[in-house]
């Protein structure tokens, strides 16, 4: 059950820790617009995986909710169908539909919590690269401040998009096995 509970993301590993990295400047220009065209064209993947993600997460909420409102109106047509049904025989279809109808809400659950924007919190460049006092006064030095402010951006925004995304395999395996279930259940009934 703990395997079953930790593949439907109930039960979670621990996170783990960001490894802090120092960016030794360069003294050569060339090298150093070479290293902020990389750090660039990583930043831009993580933001175009971080809309991936957000988007599909988005997606399963709502075919979620749509399905559980429509798996919510069978209610009445089990209940009038399992009268007439032995007690033994009821018990497993009502104890189906309860797991079904739970791993739709853990679909919802898990979609939902990608798309709580005071949860996740982004680093950004700042104006303060340009403001404080030991600014960079050369081309290359400016360039060096890039590359550490994008270094220091794109290491913290990895992890925030890692849990997105682990959030977005949990719920798309819980709405598997909801709409396996539910196939089960009306093949069944």
């Amino acid at each position: 059950m703990a395997n079953y509970f930790q593949y439907i993301g109930l039960k979670r590993d621990a996170s783990a820790a960001v490894a802090v990295e120092t960016y030794v400047p360069t003294t050569n220009k060339e090298v150093a617009e070479k290293y902020l065209e990389y750090l660039n064209e990583l930043d831009h993947y993580q933001k175009e995986r971080r809309t991936t993600i957000e988007g599909k997460n988005s997606q399963l909420v709502g075919q979620a909710s749509i399905v559980t409102s429509i798996f919510s109106l069978f209610v009445p047509l089990l209940i009038d169908k399992f009268k007439d049904l032995s007690f033994w025989i009821s018990i497993p279809f009502s104890f189906i539909f309860l797991v079904v109808m739970a791993h739709y809400l853990f679909t919802i659950l898990h979609s939902i919590r990608t798309l709580k924007i005071d949860k996740y919190h982004y680093p950004t460049r700042s104006t303060t690269s340009l403001t404080k006092a030991t600014r960079a006064t050369t081309e290359v030095g400016f360039l060096n401040e890039e590359i550490t402010d994008l270094i220091y951006i794109v290491n913290k925004s990895t992890p925030v998009d890692n849990e997105k995304g682990q959030n977005l395999i949990f719920a798309t395996r819980c709405f598997e096995i909801a709409n396996f279930g539910f196939g089960f259940l009306a093949v069944a009934i």
